[in-house]
């Protein structure tokens, strides 16, 4: 005897039995055609007609739920062109949608849909994709028509038992059934099973999607037939169990064969105890007896229990009520004691709900959220309230650096933190560069620039706090020239360096300037940028950023000319000084008398020089340094007058020369 499954367990659709998957009355069957699909009335549509090249789909309205199982009843008709007759229809899930249309020809109308699962009804041979001569029945997948692995599921195998044609104007019953348990599909053809696989439905077809549409394709191409598909007028048919508020109604409907009898037991709170739709109206909870002929002449028996009751609603919250960083969205799962025909809405003033339609929601921010149930004609109702918190307390840090960058005179800095001590701490470099601990968790010692961030994490709810501290590095080195400077000569015994400079700019230069050539004084009193040069050979010049640390050096090589001399024959002191400070003839001194501007006192080695009165009195006496008198003893002003000299001096340059001079020179003021 063939059983119905209740509503929770089965559904079906387009031009076949089917059941409301969330309600529990009764609603009118709607179905969407496409292409050359048209309605012929009494619940028969045609998908194609006797010309070439047709393309039509038909779809139910409302989406099949594929973790229920079900058992669909249609009758199929391939027209009556047998040997010229084409291509067939295919029972067909997918998830385009109610306006959803393939392709014609050999396709059948199912290529296209991808993921889909097909039932194909073919009546003509395309051997391309592995089809038996004979009109037949194959299992196939995401939109072709071909039998081989891996789209194609099972069979092909003939329509009919005994491989007859199935062109002949006949309305074939065709049933069609899914156990979600076991994962089988199974199809009959005239009342006998043509092919069952196991078939994973939600997972290997449609990756996990549960609730899919169904319907049919069918096309012609250069060979064509009239193909349609029938139903019973009432496709919807009541499960085992209903469930109704107190003083409410049901609507209770079976399907049976045209023209069958219905026979319910017992009469009681019925409308009519004879008919496959009939309303029931109890005061208190019953269970009637139905019996009935099905498919294939099934004799039928089926119970359907109607349990009055108040609507109560319940909800909780998974996996917990408190949203954190760890859990950052939380399933409110809502539940009646009504097992269908139940409206769930989810509401909130100050939180926030995804999917909001439906016994449960999920939601992401704290609030107070409100589950509505009702029945479909509202006569019961519950309302049930669930708070969702939040924790998301972080743990804050505040980095700190023994410097802000490295350089030539930093090669290590220590970073350092200031957060909680029951956070947990996770530093990371650029790079994944290493570093050392110094006081673990709170400081490290790093080598390498770049952006160095601190995470410190709640361990009570997981959620961090981000610290970033960007480490430069400046390792410019000093451009440095140490510039030029004349060959010394006796004529011209000092040299100023000329030329020197320093870059980039934007730095603070230290400029130390030393020498190889042994002597210790071997520059005038001299500014670093231009210095004056006494001696000859290599002058270094050292120069240290200040911002960095950042050292480097240039070199100057200073020469002396060892040909060049001076001719000092014509030495000779002035017979006149005038120290009055009117800046002419101020001092005495020895001179060039061939060249009076030539500074003979730079050239002198050896300077030994006595003034005397008229008396023989010595007024002044040098000590050995070439020294020019200013008519001064010990500070105070000569008296005008006659004076006397005598003078023996030694000139050291290219060669050696030697002078004694007598006379007399007066002193006016």
């Amino acid at each position: 005897m063939l059983r119905r499954p209740s509503h929770a367990s089965f559904c079906v659709g387009l031009l076949f039995m089917a059941c409301l998957l969330s309600r529990g009355d009764l609603a009118a069957q709607s179905y969407f055609l496409n292409g050359t699909a048209q309605s012929l009335g009494g619940d028969c549509y045609q998908l194609t007609t006797t010309q070439g090249n047709q393309n039509g789909a038909v779809w139910y309205s409302d989406l099949i739920d594929l973790t229920q199982p079900f058992d669909l009843n249609f009758t199929m008709n391939f027209g009556t062109l047998d040997a010229s007759g084409a291509d067939g229809m295919v029972f067909v899930l997918q998830d385009v949608g109610t306006d959803a249309l393939g392709q014609s020809g050999g396709a059948l109308g199912f290529n296209g849909f991808n993921p889909s699962f097909g039932i194909e009804f073919d009546t003509w041979q395309n051997g391309q994709y592995g089809d038996l001569v004979q009109d037949h029945i194959g299992f196939v997948s995401d939109g072709t028509v071909d039998h081989a692995p891996p789209t194609g599921l099972g069979g092909p195998v003939t329509a009919t038992i005994n491989g007859t044609n199935i062109e002949d104007g006949e309305d074939h019953p065709v049933r069609i059934t899914w156990d979600p348990n076991t994962q089988i599909i199974a199809v009959y053809f005239d009342c006998e099973l043509r092919l069952a696989n196991e078939v994973d439905l939600v997972n290997a077809i449609f990756s996990g999607q549960e609730f899919v549409y169904w319907g049919f394709t069918g096309s012609t191409g250069g060979s064509y037939n009239n193909q349609s598909v029938c139903l019973a007028p009432n496709i919807i048919a009541t499960g085992p169990e209903a469930w109704i508020c107190p003083g409410g109604s049901v609507e209770l409907n079976v399907i049976g064969a045209p023209d069958s009898d219905y026979l319910w037991e017992p009469a009681t709170f019925l409308s009519d105890s004879i008919g496959a739709t009939v309303i029931c109206t109890p005061d208190s909870s019953m269970t009637y007896v139905v019996t009935y002929e099905g498919f294939c002449e099934a004799q039928i028996s089926d119970t359907i229990h109607v349990e009055v009751a108040e609507l109560e609603g319940a909800a909780v919250a998974n996996p917990t009520n408190v949203l954190t960083c760890l859990v950052e969205s939380i399933e409110l799962e809502g539940s009646s004691n009504f097992p269908n025909g139940i409206d769930f809405v989810w509401e909130t003033v100050d939180g926030n709900i995804a999917n909001a339609l439906g016994p449960n929601a999920t939601v992401d921010a704290a609030g107070i959220y409100t589950l509505s149930l009702s029945n479909a004609d509202g006569s019961c109702t519950d309302n049930i309230q669930i708070e969702v918190t939040a924790d998301l307390e972080t743990f804050d840090n505040v980095l700190s650096a023994s410097a802000e960058a490295f350089t030539c005179a930093v090669d290590s800095i220590v970073l350092s933190a200031d957060a909680d001590a029951n956070a947990e701490f996770e530093w990371s470099g650029p790079g994944g560069a290493e570093f050392d601990w110094v006081q673990t968790p709170f400081s490290i010692l790093v080598e390498t620039p770049g952006t160095w961030e601190l995470t410190t994490t709640n361990p009570a709810n997981g959620c961090p706090s981000t610290s970033v501290i960007e480490l430069g590095s400046d390792f410019t080195l000093p451009e440095v020239f140490a510039g030029f400077a004349d060959t010394l000569t006796c004529a011209a015994p000092t040299a100023v360096v000329q030329g020197v400079s320093v870059g980039p700019a934007g730095y603070s230069p230290v400029l130390e300037w030393s020498w190889d050539n042994g002597a210790m004084n071997s520059f005038l009193p001299w500014s670093p940028e231009a210095p004056q040069v006494l001696l000859p050979g290599t002058y270094y010049l050292t120069v240290t950023f200040g911002e960095n640390g950042c050292t480097n050096s240039d070199s100057l090589v200073v020469y002396q000319d060892p040909e060049a001399t001076v001719d000092a024959s014509s030495a000779q002191l002035p017979n006149v000084i005038t120290p009055n400070k009117d800046g002419m003839n101020e001092r005495l001194t020895l001179y060039l008398a061939d060249d009076p501007e030539f500074p003979l006192l730079s050239i002198v080695e050896q300077y030994d020089l006595v003034v005397f009165n008229r008396w023989g009195g010595e007024v002044f006496r040098t000590t050995g340094a070439p020294v020019e008198w200013d008519g001064r003893i010990q500070n105070e002003p000569v008296a005008e007058g006659t004076y006397y000299y005598r003078l023996n001096y030694l000139i050291v340059c290219g060669e050696e020369q030697r002078g004694e001079l007598f006379g007399a020179f007066e002193v006016l003021r």
